[in-house]
C-alpha cells in the first residue's frame, strides 16, 4: 500500500480512507474498466432490429473497444480469473453485459441457435473465441481491420446458428 501511494503521490493515509487493501484497489480498477467499456459497447444499442442485427453490432462494439484499449483487454483477460473477483464484484461489474443475455434468450426462443444451449452459455462462448481471437492478433501485432473484422463475426456467428 505504502509503494501504492508513493506512486499515486499521495499519503498512505488516503489510500486507507478510499481502499480497505490492495485487492478493493484492484476490484474497484476492474469495476471501472467494465463501467467504460460497457458505455462505449452500448452507447448506440437499441433492443431492435432482428437478433443477427444486435448480435453484430454488440459483438463489433466489443472487438473495436479493446482494438481501442489494449491495456484494458490485458487487464481484463487477466483479471477475469482472479481469485479476488468475488461474485459480488463480478455481478456490479457485469451486469450491463447482461443485454447480451437477452439477446441471445431472443435468439433461443426463436430457434436460431445449436440447441440446449443457454443465453450465457453462448454469451461465453462467443466471448471466450473473441477473445482468443483479440489475444492471438495482439501477441502477433496484427492490424485488424474492418473486413477482418467483419470476416470474425461472421465465422462466429456461423458457429451458433442453426
Amino acid at each position: 500500500m505504502a509503494q501504492i501511494a508513493d506512486e499515486a503521490k499521495v499519503g498512505i493515509g488516503t489510500i486507507y480512507r478510499n481502499f480497505k487493501d490492495k485487492e478493493d484497489i484492484v476490484q474497484q480498477v476492474w469495476i471501472t474498466q467494465k463501467a467504460e467499456e460497457s458505455a462505449f459497447v452500448f452507447e448506440h444499442y437499441t433492443p431492435q432490429g432482428t437478433v443477427k442485427q444486435r448480435f453484430w453490432f454488440l459483438w463489433k462494439q466489443v472487438i473495436q473497444y479493446f482494438v481501442q484499449h489494449k491495456t484494458e483487454y490485458y487487464f481484463s483477460y487477466h483479471f477475469a480469473a482472479s481469485p479476488i473477483l468475488t461474485e459480488d464484484i463480478h455481478q456490479i461489474a457485469m451486469n450491463d453485459f447482461l443485454a447480451f443475455d437477452a439477446m441471445f434468450q431472443e435468439g433461443i426462443d426463436q430457434n436460431l441457435f445449436k440447441e440446449n444451449l443457454t443465453a450465457r452459455q453462448l454469451r461465453l462462448y462467443s466471448f471466450s473465441s473473441i477473445n482468443g481471437w483479440l489475444l492471438w492478433a495482439f501477441d502477433l501485432n496484427l492490424e485488424l481491420n474492418d473486413a477482418q473484422i467483419e470476416l470474425y463475426i461472421q465465422m462466429l456467428w456461423d458457429a451458433i446458428e442453426i
